[in-house]
């Protein structure tokens, strides 16, 4: 049984699942062939998506909740396929008998996060956009660096977005993913209200092999929620318009209670004799104090959060079993609002501090 610390971090803030499951494989190819897995799914669409009960139920529901007539619904799935690639990334299968299981590794994904090159990339893009991410430090109180480093690791500032047709990947993961098939559902259904109101072409979007759409890899239900155009408030293009890719991350960060000029995490000194499973965030929002983690022991090895800072440790597991730990404060949780992975937000914080 999983424990309730994995099971947290196994599920999504609303924002970018794809990120959730490793960045990386944003940019994985949606017609590799995988002749078994395509055949069954044919097999089972042999009489299109509208031939399905399912889908059927799930037309007069979003109809019913959102105005949508049906007519127009059902022609956005004629047509649509399926994405077997995409299925197999979200529910990938166990290790075959006699292969090892591949532990995560801080170290590893680090590395495929954070190197000279995307350090460069980063500066650059930082100049580029110098004003808006002035202007958007001002409005949300996000340090360009962060917002940056969260560009950079999900897209490399832009660079890769994904090449997953989004209808038809949201279609096949709501209805043929074995786990978390109502989330998909909801995600589908905000893009097509998104497809309907005209801000993204139904037929042409791109993204991720989870959905996400974009610079900043937004979830449809979180580009409705939080994406806000640098210039016209209510006109975010996160698809080609850099701008509001910064304002929008901004803007997520502050709405999930950024605190400005304040640190998120320092390096842990943790004694070995100590439990220390007692002092690692059960959630994601820190629940001891500061004061209360110097206490049993543990250090900063800068000191850079006062004593009553609400804070505590989060683990970055190496492969060989040995573990690195940090102090986490509001800040750091934050942006796990963006993705639930303790190893993601200590590399957007890694790159950031490279980027400041």
């Amino acid at each position: 049984m999983k424990s309730p610390r994995r099971q947290l971090l196994l599920g999504c803030a609303g924002s970018l699942l794809a990120g959730a499951l490793t960045p990386a494989r944003v940019w994985a190819q949606p017609n590799e062939p995988l002749p078994g897995l395509e055949e069954t799914l044919k097999n089972r669409l042999r009489f299109g998506w509208l031939g399905r009960s399912d889908v059927q139920e799930f037309i007069s529901e979003i109809s019913d909740r959102n105005g949508l007539t049906r007519p127009w619904i059902e022609k956005q799935f004629q047509g649509l396929g399926v994405q077997p690639r995409a299925l197999l990334l979200i529910n990938p299968p166990p290790p075959k008998p006699g292969e090892p299981e591949r532990k995560r590794s801080w170290t590893r994904y680090l590395s495929q996060h954070v190197d000279a090159s995307r350090v460069k990339d980063g500066r650059v893009f930082l100049e580029q956009h110098r004003k808006v991410f002035e202007s958007v430090h001002r409005q949300s109180g996000v340090p360009p660096h962060v917002i940056a480093a969260i560009i950079g690791v999900e897209t490399r500032f832009g660079k890769y977005t994904g090449r997953f047709p989004t209808a038809e990947t949201l279609a096949t993961l709501a209805f043929e993913s074995p786990r978390r098939g109502e989330f998909f559902r909801r995600e589908l259904e905000n893009l097509l209200i998104m497809g309907r109101e005209g801000i993204v072409n139904l037929q042409e979007v791109r993204g991720s092999f989870a959905g996400a759409m974009g610079l900043p890899q937004f979830m449809p239900s979180s580009w409705r929620s939080y994406a806000v155009g640098y210039r016209q408030k209510n006109k975010a293009d996160l698809l080609n318009n850099p701008h509001d890719a910064i304002a929008s991350v901004g803007n997520f960060l502050k709405v999930h209670g950024w605190s400005p000029d304040t640190p998120s995490h320092t390096l842990a000194i943790v004694p070995s004799h100590l439990n220390v499973a007692a002092f690692i965030a059960p959630q994601l929002a820190p629940v001891h104090t500061v004061d209360q983690l110097h206490q049993a022991g543990i250090q900063q090895q800068f000191m850079v959060l006062s004593h009553d800072t609400m804070a505590s440790l989060i683990d970055l597991p190496e492969e060989d079993a040995s573990v690195k730990y940090w102090f986490a404060a509001n800040n750091f949780f934050v942006i796990t609002q963006y993705n639930r992975s303790f190893m993601y937000a200590a590399a957007v914080l890694t790159l950031a501090q490279s980027l400041a």
